[in-house]
């Protein structure tokens, strides 16, 4: 006698795994949202797996309950919108992080058109406007394929490895062609490839080196440690020669020639660098590059800002911004007006 009970459970097993990756993605937004961190990439992955999650759910619930009001089927589809911009959004700041440069000032304007159909949306909603809705899927889809093609040029051209955005990009085009195969899979599918995009994304976060920089860096060098003493000899000469032969002032300034000068090994220069003054070597060096910029901004009035970046070793007007804000808090105009401003005469 055939068991009759076997379609019910399988039936709820498929609603436990499509509906897994939706609680998932929305406790990992929270999390990232919540960050000490507040990272922008943090909050694009954040409010990129909230978009799914909507999306996915409504998908899941509607599989089960095909006669569900007409507004979830308008939520799904407004927060389908949102995936693709924000997975470009998200690798962009994430990509932008890896090499100290400044995101931009218009990353914003990604999301506006998302926000106006949204808006829009309000005004004609899916009950009183099924049609239009409809017909509009397909030119949602095509918007999250382009963003991923702007996504992936990125990637490209970065030659990003990590698994960590290469996880996020290509889950989030598995689940656009999840969408897309509906007519020859399932409507459930797309959920599901969310449930296992979602968990690989957690894995590549859990196992992301950046994570945990303390022990990364105690593993680094667990097997070269430096006494008290010859740190801080190490340390007085880098400073001498970053001083008195200025260093910085080379674009292309490395970790191995600064090495060189100082008659040492590139890791244990780079060792004493992040353990005894908690910076990269980067931020170490940006730092001398910083110091020589705040002299020429309020010395040199007649230089613009593009001289004094490159008077100060940087290779970019945006490079020489992006650090000068991360390390002073706030512009190079800002400092140079205020600064100038003191040192007038009353």
């Amino acid at each position: 006698m055939p068991n009759s009970t076997m379609p019910v459970i399988s039936s709820q097993i498929l609603f436990l795994f499509s509906a897994l990756g939706a609680v998932n993605g929305f406790l990992l937004a929270l999390y990232l949202f919540t960050r000490r961190t507040h990272r922008l990439a943090n909050c694009m992955l954040g409010a990129l797996l909230l978009a799914i999650s909507v999306r996915t759910g409504k998908s899941t619930f509607y599989y089960f309950n095909p006669g569900m009001s007409a507004e979830f089927l308008q939520i799904g589809l407004s927060a389908c919108l949102l995936i693709g911009p924000l997975t470009y959004l998200y690798l962009h700041c994430h990509l932008a992080d890896l090499a100290e440069k400044a995101v931009g000032r218009r990353w914003h304007l990604h999301l506006l058109l998302p926000v106006i159909f949204i808006a829009l949306g309000l005004a004609f909603p899916f009950s009183s406007n099924p049609s239009i809705w409809r017909h509009s899927i397909l030119g949602i889809h095509l918007y999250w394929f382009c963003y991923l093609l702007l996504a992936g040029r990125e990637l490209r051209a970065a030659r990003a490895r990590a698994l960590l955005p290469l996880s996020v990009y290509f889950g989030s085009f598995l689940i656009l062609v999840a969408y897309l195969s509906t007519p020859l899979t399932s409507y459930i599918v797309g959920a599901l490839s969310f449930t296992f995009s979602i968990h690989l994304t957690i894995l590549s976060f859990i196992l992301r080196a950046d994570t945990k920089p303390d022990s990364a860096r105690k593993d680094r060098y667990q097997n070269s440690k430096l006494g008290e003493e010859e740190a801080k000899a190490l340390l007085a000469a880098l400073n001498q020669v970053m001083g008195e032969q200025q260093l910085y002032l080379n674009p292309n300034l490395s970790l191995a020639q600064l090495a060189k000068k100082v008659g040492n090994l590139p890791t244990t220069v780079s060792q004493v660098i992040n353990e005894r003054l908690n910076k990269s070597f980067n931020h170490y060096v940006n730092e001398y590059r910083i110091q020589h910029a705040k002299h020429l901004l309020v010395n040199e009035i007649h230089l613009n800002m593009d001289l004094v970046a490159e008077r100060s070793g940087f290779n970019s007007n945006s490079t020489f911004f992006a650090a000068f804000k991360k390390i002073t808090s706030q512009t190079p105009a800002s400092y140079r007006t205020a600064v100038g401003s003191r040192s007038q005469p009353s």
